[in-house]
């Protein structure tokens, strides 16, 4: 599937009012090569990621690779403004919805010549492909399911759930038997942006489809309303920590607290690294709802601003990076995130780590936590859908209000 530039230029004017021209650099037989990523800056995997990419040095001695370090919280304000005044890494590993706001700025050059006459991407790469250009190359899809702590739950003497009643009772029992938290997720406009890339899971996983045959933004229908009373039940059951940020939710799953919880292969990963919980001791299994849930989708774009020899280098890399050789080097340290091909999980990370491969099927069918269609407006839609939600769950409006409320709103502002 592809996109059309429609929404993306929507805000591409104003980021591009910002830039000035650009002084070309000087041609030099040595280059250097900067790639953004908030990854470099995670405990362990950011370690290993950067010695899988530095691999390429072997045998591109002419080119160094470079970290840009800059934190979560910081990355996509950071980017745009350097960026906008025409500065900025050579390579920026971003989030999709980043990704859509740099092409939407004319910032990131095509890479049509990059996959040319190569076979086998995979459908990681398909949304990289703008109004018939390619601007981005998979790098990550960290997919969601069900995560769960064996030994936990062998205590508790429970079962895998398969629907949101069965996961509560679950849940329930493992707190009563074993005293360890039932289920961990955000639940608060607090973790607004990744709680409502988390609750498309429950939306997508009850059939809701956001935008209708028309194109337009649909809130109140029966599937979102399943959706918010599900969510509703698991909020009211007594299961979650409320109040707890996700980083502390995930810390006590590391430290063997929690029975389930519903969070991404990256996540996951962190959980079963470097901690007391082993990762033979963490289970997986798809999502407790009818349908398929979410992705997060990471790509690599090239720096416009960059000159001619640095681009010319970065896409040297790039071809690196989606040949055998390069997904083999980025496979070892990426766990259970899907490729931009369809290179294995290892079998020592699969011997280590089993709940790996339940990630890698389900990405086949699991869909984008942007908006078709809108997807540079994405976050400022989402936002009345997630307030609604959170009036529901502290009893500040039923959900056909709730709803209505919201669809009214995006009504006003998306649909006349």
């Amino acid at each position: 599937m592809t996109f059309t530039r429609r929404t993306l230029m929507a805000g591409a004017a104003a980021l591009s009012m910002i830039a000035g021209g650009a002084a070309p650099a000087v041609a030099q037989d040595q280059i250097t090569l900067t790639i953004a990523n908030t990854q470099w800056l995670d405990a362990l995997r950011g370690e290993k990621l950067w010695a899988a990419v530095k691999k390429f040095e072997e045998s591109h001695p002419n080119i160094t690779l470079e970290q840009h370090t800059i934190s979560r919280n910081e990355f996509n304000d950071r980017l745009i403004t350097e960026l906008g005044a025409r500065q900025g890494p050579d390579i920026i590993i971003a989030q999709d919805g980043l990704f859509y706001t740099l092409i939407g700025a004319n910032f990131l050059i095509p890479l049509d010549d990059v996959t040319e006459g190569v076979d086998n991407l995979n459908a990681t790469n398909d949304n990289g492909v703008v109004d018939g250009t390619r601007y981005g190359i998979g790098w990550h899809r960290a997919v969601y399911a069900l995560i769960f702590n064996k030994a936990i739950l062998e205590e508790a003497g429970v079962e895998l759930p398969s629907d949101i009643d069965a996961m509560i009772a679950a849940a329930k029992a493992a707190t009563e038997t074993t005293g360890a938290i039932g289920f961990t997720g955000r639940h608060s406009m607090n973790e607004y942006s990744p709680w409502s890339k988390d609750f498309l899971n429950w939306a997508y996983g009850y059939g809701a489809e956001l935008v209708d045959e028309d194109g337009k933004i649909t809130f109140d229908t029966p599937e979102m309303a399943q959706a918010f009373d599900a969510f509703k039940a698991a909020y009211d059951s007594g299961i979650i920590p409320i109040g707890d940020q996700m980083s502390t939710q995930r810390t006590r799953f590391k430290e063997q607290q929690v029975a389930f919880s519903i969070d991404n292969s990256g996540g996951s990963l962190n959980i079963a690294t470097g901690g007391p919980l082993p990762g033979d001791e963490l289970g997986a299994t798809a999502l407790p709802f009818p349908y398929p849930g979410a992705h997060q989708q990471i790509f690599l774009g090239v720096n416009v601003w960059s000159s001619e020899e640095e681009q010319a280098a970065a896409k040297e890399f790039l071809s690196w990076l989606i040949s055998e050789e390069g997904q083999l080097s980025l496979r070892a340290a990426s766990g259970p995130d899907a490729l931009a091909t369809d290179v294995p999980v290892t079998e020592e990370f699969v011997a280590a780590n089993p709940w790996a491969t339940t990630f890698a099927e389900m990405a086949a069918e699991s869909r984008s936590t942007l908006i078709p269609g809108y997807e540079l407006e994405t976050q400022s839609i989402l936002r009345p859908l997630m307030n609604s939600l959170e009036k529901v769950l502290l009893d500040a409006a039923s959900t056909e209000e709730a709803l209505d409320e919201a669809q009214a709103e995006i009504d006003a502002d998306y649909n006349n």
